[in-house]
């Protein structure tokens, strides 16, 4: 099954959601034949459901690339190797197996409208060196790459610190056994010159940490106005557990940019960038416990001469039945989603966004004030006479100094909002852009960024020295300080 597109929805009728097991006991798969960007669903077991599978015989059983979203876009952090039986770790090395990644198609940029599909590349696939290797239960990273008793070997490459550098990677992947592995009750898999894919007739198997528990394709719709609204959301773990549904959850709106609007798909709004899909990140979660929607736009939703499409006002329509406290489509096939009926915190709802998506988070609320706690706005901009309800809001605006529309265009908002009475603090120093990576090594920034934050202003605006409007969206969702404030708002 190819990627379907909300086009295609309405014209064929069909579309999947959420997410499937692959490489027999759970290991989600992101779906990418065709278009490479969708995810399979769970809906019924059979040969191609979810798992357990029979093993077709001892050994080796099949392969998964590990990814990780980034503000560069989706790379390839490992893959873990599927075997029948616990593997003993004391036979793997770091020579036990050759790994290699198949480079993004050529003309692929994360994010851009029109872009080739990266997984349609004609390129030899090429060496990755293996940095830790280790076994796990899960076809998962293991943030401290210790071995626990499992059927996975986990390959692990080495990862750049800089989360803005744009990826290189597709999502196909080979590997092949150099040397003989041992399992735990004393079999030996022998080395082979087989050369094992993450691809085959269904699709590569994939594993997107912080992605693969989002439930995709769902739509909000009303029939009195014939309008409907595809979007993505994230369920905290809790709500997931016994009891979830008892209780109240923040509520963030992180919309995309122009980018993933046409022709796109619901996957690509939460890998091609990190603005949706940092807040699900597990670190985050255990943070900030919240639920995630993210829309998936037909088309442009506002351009530059300030004009917007009727999906802006359908995603506030969209937050508005989240409000309602009567959210009960999770996944019928998933037990732990089924008859849940979603409650939001109505105290603690948040607006984000980049591009397009901070210019629609600006204007929704300025629209509804009464609504949003707080939005973080990266590298967006409005009219200053259509915005100025914000001087009574709390925003907190980031630009970079060579974007040469977000930053004069708000400039020109501050002065509106003080004479409506708003609290502006806009320092004249420019922020180094070199202290955001690595993101464990943000004290610094973090101090500097508290410090304007302290004021306790209607509206902070910043912004970092030598950064564009493309660099703003790959580098400013890793400002940690920054999420932490918009989480400590809360409407009287």
């Amino acid at each position: 099954m190819t990627d379907v597109s909300r086009r295609d929805f309405v014209t064929a009728g069909a579309v999947f959601a959420g997410v499937t097991a692959a490489m027999g006991a759970g290991a989600r798969q992101a779906h990418a034949a065709g278009g490479g960007h969708g995810f399979m669903a769970a809906s019924s077991g059979g040969p191609d459901g979810p798992g357990p599978h029979k093993p077709a015989s001892p050994g080796l059983q099949g392969i998964c690339a590990l990814c990780e979203v980034t503000g560069g876009g989706e790379k390839v952090y490992g893959i873990a190797v599927e075997y029948d039986a616990t593997i003993d770790p004391a036979s793997l090395a770091l020579d036990t197996y050759s790994t290699a990644v198949f480079p993004a198609a050529g003309g692929f940029f994360a994010g851009m409208p029109q872009e080739p599909d990266k997984n349609e590349t004609t390129a030899a696939a090429k060496p990755r060196p293996i940095v830790a290797i280790y076994t796990n239960t899960d076809p998962a990273l293991r943030p401290d790459r210790k071995s626990v008793p499992g059927r996975y070997v986990i390959t692990e490459f080495g990862h750049d610190p800089d989360l803005s550098l744009p990826t290189t990677d597709s999502d196909r992947v080979t590997l092949t056994q150099d040397r003989n592995v041992r399992t735990a009750g004393g079999a030996v898999y022998a080395a082979s010159h087989t050369a094992w894919s993450n691809a085959d007739h269904h699709g590569n198997r994939v594993v997107i940490r912080g992605v693969d528990a989002w439930e995709q394709n769902h739509w909000w719709w009303d029939d009195t106005r014939s309008a409907w609204l595809e979007y993505s959301i994230y369920l905290p773990k809790s709500f997931l557990a016994e009891g979830g549904e008892n209780r109240a959850y923040p509520l963030v709106l992180a919309v995309t940019h122009s980018g993933t609007s046409p022709d796109g798909t619901c996957a690509q709004t939460l890998t091609e960038q990190c603005i949706a899909s940092i807040w699900s990140l597990p670190e985050e979660q255990d943070r900030h416990e919240c639920v995630i929607i993210t829309p998936r736009y037909e088309r442009t939703t506002m351009n530059d001469y300030w004009e917007h499409t009727s999906d802006v006002e359908n995603t506030y329509r969209l937050v508005e039945s989240l409000l309602g406290n009567t959210w009960n489509y999770g996944n019928p096939n998933r037990p732990d989603r089924c008859d849940k009926v979603l409650k939001i915190d109505p105290k603690r709802v948040y607006c984000t966004g980049w591009s397009m998506g901070a210019m629609t988070s600006l204007w929704l609320m300025a629209r509804h004030p009464e609504t949003f706690a707080a939005g973080l706005i990266i590298a967006g901009q409005q009219r200053p006479a259509d915005v100025v309800p914000l001087a009574r809001q709390k925003l907190l605006i980031i630009t970079g100094s060579e974007d040469n529309k977000a930053t004069p265009w708000n400039e020109k908002c501050v002065p509106v909002w003080e004479k409506a009475g708003g609290t502006v603090v806009r320092p004249k120093e420019l922020l180094d852009p070199a202290l955001i990576f690595p993101v464990d090594r943000q004290q610094k920034l973090t101090d500097q960024v508290n410090s304007c934050l302290s004021k306790d202003a209607n509206v902070t605006f910043l912004t970092f020295d030598g950064v564009d409007h493309m660099g703003s969206a790959r580098k400013f969702f890793y400002i940690r300080a920054a999420r932490d404030w918009l989480f400590r708002q809360s409407r009287a």
